[in-house]
């Protein structure tokens, strides 16, 4: 027995074990995972055609011995079949879009067959989802019954069956008696709506072409005829099992949405009504209902309901409140209360009012109505007489036995009209108070804000006005230092060369008479241009030489007049793309210049003097160099060069560049001076 069970199990699922073992009936292809049906298996089956299935003439549900499978071929290969006919089919196995399928590849009618039984299932084995595609049979209530649409034969049908609503469809001449209440037994092929995860949405029965609906229990003929039942009778215990039928209910209506809902009140309470008829009710209307009951959120409700007017009544006047709490015990009743208007906050279909009485909040609800979209004149803070349906809100976990007390409700409102204004909230409302002491916190914000500006101008003119006094007198100091470099440059360097001709003058005074009237000319012509750049310098001018002359004929010009008369040889080499540089730059540059070449005669005692200009694109360079005696740059001779080094280094700070001297005792003196371009 153990041998025959394991070879039973190894058959039924063939793919374990790596093997291609042909399936041989609908069992062993249910039994496939996912995995195992993308395998593609072979399989070859017998057995009899359910129904046909879609797509039209490319699948049909099979049945054998095991239950039923869905065959699915490219082709339409099951035109030629019918319900009944008896049919080998091979194929392989595929995984399809919810259960195992089989796709066929050749079909040959063997006869004819009998329909196996349907098996009698329930609602909870319904929406497993292990039913698909097999032949089952179900008991139930008709909830509804729709026609079928223009241009189609097939009609639906909701049947109420052990708790749940199964929806069922078919093609067969329906019976008159299938109607609303009636009970009724379904023979079909049961199939699934599913998502893109293959879970399980809801059963849907199809009832094979052919096969009737059969009555087990009409409707009663006259539906109004049952006895009448309240509001609070509706889900009471009882120990009947209930049957599932619709229940009478009379009551007045309190507000009605067309198409809708319903709510009425009868001799107990509120009742809240679903029913798909369009008919225009009014509060005060009295009207029968027939519906069946089903769980609300706190209270039973009717669902697939109809109803019928019975004459006008007097509009129901609301149910007072003295206290929030009480409104638990009238859900889906009109009701009325005082409290007062917290928020109002807008929303796509309406508004959203927060109300507080007694410690307690909730909420309103007031939809738009269709041809108005405006916002009552309602303020927050106001005291308000509040007219709706009670609706109690789901919003805690229920206890698992015994009483719910819920925690919360809310007021639906039927119209603005349902809002009362009794007192307008005062002007010193808590909001207004809020601002007001905001306005008054910015304000006081303000004022220091503007005293602290002010306070900062007056230091940051206090600042300025010492910084303008630090650069004045740093104005007057840098003049100073100007001045003296001027001075020192000009009536200096032109009185010591004056001093030079003198001195060659007293020479050859005795012995040259020609010669001394040569040198006094040079003297007195050196007075004069002292003179003038003297004048220059006052007035902050460029040097006489530089308006008369270029950078290079000014150097050459000081070179020649300091020079002539001695045995000094002297030479001026220009470079690059000579051009005129900017005033300052000139004017510093020349007495660079003028200062070299008057220490390399003066005191060097040089024989040779050589000046390079070298017109760089990016950076200008200046350089004097002689054969004289030399000195040390770290130490200077007291009294002698030491002022014309210093000015020599300032100018070049001026210009931001970098002055170099090359000197050693014996070796001669070589001045440089780099200047940047980067404006020119």
């Amino acid at each position: 027995m153990a041998a025959f069970c394991s070879a039973l199990a190894a058959l039924a699922s063939p793919s374990l074990r790596g093997e291609a073992v042909t399936l041989t009936n609908g069992a062993q292809v249910r039994a496939l995972t996912q995995a195992e049906a993308a395998r593609q298996l072979p399989v070859k089956l017998r057995g009899v055609v359910l129904d046909r299935a879609a797509p039209h003439e490319h699948a049909v549900v099979l049945a054998d011995s095991t239950g039923g499978v869905y065959l699915l071929a490219k082709v339409n290969l099951f035109a030629p079949f019918q319900r009944g006919d008896l049919l080998e089919v091979a194929g392989v196995t595929d995984p399809g879009e919810f259960a195992p399928i089989v796709r066929a590849t050749t079909a040959r009618k063997a006869g004819t067959a009998a329909i196996p039984p349907p098996r009698p299932v329930s609602y909870q084995e319904l929406i497993t989802g292990a039913l698909d595609a097999q032949w089952v049979e179900l008991t139930g209530v008709v909830r509804r019954y729709i026609n079928p649409a223009p241009g189609s034969d097939v009609w639906r049908l909701l049947l109420a069956a052990d708790g749940g609503v199964v929806p069922i469809r078919g093609s067969t001449r329906r019976d008159p008696q299938i109607v609303e209440d009636a009970e009724v037994n379904v023979q079909a092929l049961c199939f699934y709506q599913f998502n893109q995860k293959r879970q399980v949405l809801t059963p849907v029965l199809s009832v094979p072409s052919g096969v009737p609906v059969r009555v087990v229990k009409p409707a009663p003929a006259n539906p109004f005829d049952a006895p009448v039942r309240s509001a609070n009778s509706l889900l009471q215990y009882s120990p009947d099992l209930p049957n599932g039928h619709r229940v009478h209910v009379r009551g007045i209506v309190t507000h009605a949405q067309p198409g809708s809902l319903v709510w009425i009140r009868d001799q107990s309470s509120g009742l809240r009504v679903h029913a798909a008829q369009r008919e225009d009710l009014k509060p005060g209307d009295r009207i029968d209902v027939l519906g069946f009951p089903a769980y609300g959120s706190y209270s039973p409700m009717l669902e697939e309901a109809i109803f019928r007017k019975t004459g006008p009544a007097q509009p129901p006047a609301p149910l007072f409140l003295t206290n929030a709490v009480s409104a638990f015990d009238h859900e889906d009743d009109l009701i009325e209360t005082e409290a007062m208007l917290m928020e109002i906050q807008p929303v796509l279909e309406g508004f959203v009012l927060t109300f507080e009485r007694d410690g307690t909040v909730f909420k309103g609800i007031l939809k738009h109505p269709a041809n108005k979209r405006t916002l009552p004149d309602w303020q927050a803070g106001s005291r308000v007489r509040i007219t709706g349906i009670c609706q109690v809100i789901h919003d805690d976990p229920r206890p698992l036995m015994g009483i719910w007390q819920p925690q919360s409700f809310q007021i639906f409102l039927r119209s603005a009209e349902d809002l009362i204004v009794l007192e307008t909230p005062s002007w010193w409302t808590p909001r207004r108070i809020i601002y007001l002491l905001a306005a008054a916190s910015a304000g006081l914000l303000l004022a220091v804000g503007v005293l602290t500006l002010a306070s900062r101008h007056r230091l940051e003119a206090q600042a300025r006005h010492r910084a303008m006094a630090e650069a004045e007198f740093g104005a007057i100091l840098a003049e100073r230092n100007r001045v003296a470099r001027e001075i020192h440059d000009t009536l200096a360097q032109g009185l010591a060369a004056t001093s030079v001709q003198l001195r060659l003058a007293k020479k050859m005074a005795a012995s040259d008479p020609d010669s001394l009237n040569h040198h006094l000319d040079l003297a007195q012509q050196l007075v004069g241009e002292s003179l003038e750049e003297a004048r220059n310098s006052i007035w902050n001018m460029r040097s006489q030489v530089l308006e008369t002359s270029d950078l290079a004929g000014a150097l050459n010009g000081i070179l020649k007049h300091m020079a002539e008369g001695s045995d000094v040889h002297t030479d001026v080499e220009v470079t690059g793309r000579v051009r005129r540089l900017a005033p300052v730059i000139e004017n510093n540059l020349l007495r660079v210049g003028q200062e070299a070449i008057t220490n390399a005669i003066r005191h060097a005692r040089a024989r040779e003097i050589k000046v390079t200009l070298d017109f760089g694109e990016r950076q200008f360079h200046l350089s004097v160099r002689d054969d004289g005696q030399g000195f040390d740059p770290d130490k200077p001779p007291a009294n002698k060069s030491g002022f014309g080094l210093v000015g020599m280094r300032e100018r070049a700070a001026e210009l931001k560049g970098e002055l170099i001297i090359h000197s050693a005792a014996g070796q001669g003196t070589e001045i440089s001076l780099l200047v940047p371009l980067s404006g020119e």
